[in-house]
C-alpha cells in the first residue's frame, strides 16, 4: 500500500509542476523533467535507505522496490525531458 502512494504522489507532484510550467517554453519542461527526475531519484533512494537502517530489510529486497517507486513516475518525466530538451 505504501509504495502504491508512493507511485501515485510521484505523478502528482510531476502533474503539478507540469501544471506550474509555461508549457510552451520547452527549455522550461526539460528543466522541470530533469529537477523532478533528480529529486523523485533522491526520494527512491531516501526511501530505501529508510528501509534498510530503520526497518531492517536488505538492500536486495529493498531494490526492486525502490525502482518500482522511481521508474513509473520517471517514465513520463524522461520521455518529455528528452523531447523538450535543447539541441
Amino acid at each position: 500500500m505504501r509504495t502504491l502512494l508512493f507511485i501515485v504522489s510521484g505523478f502528482f507532484v510531476y502533474f503539478l509542476l507540469l501544471l506550474t510550467t509555461n508549457r510552451s517554453d520547452k527549455e522550461a519542461v526539460a528543466r522541470v523533467s530533469i529537477g523532478f527526475l533528480v529529486c523523485w531519484f533522491i526520494v527512491a533512494v531516501g526511501n530505501l535507505v529508510l528501509g534498510v537502517s530503520q526497518e531492517g530489510y536488505s538492500v536486495a529486497d529493498e531494490l526492486p522496490i525502490a525502482l518500482l517507486i522511481f521508474v513509473p513516475p520517471a517514465i513520463p518525466a524522461a520521455v518529455l525531458w528528452m523531447k523538450n530538451r535543447r539541441g
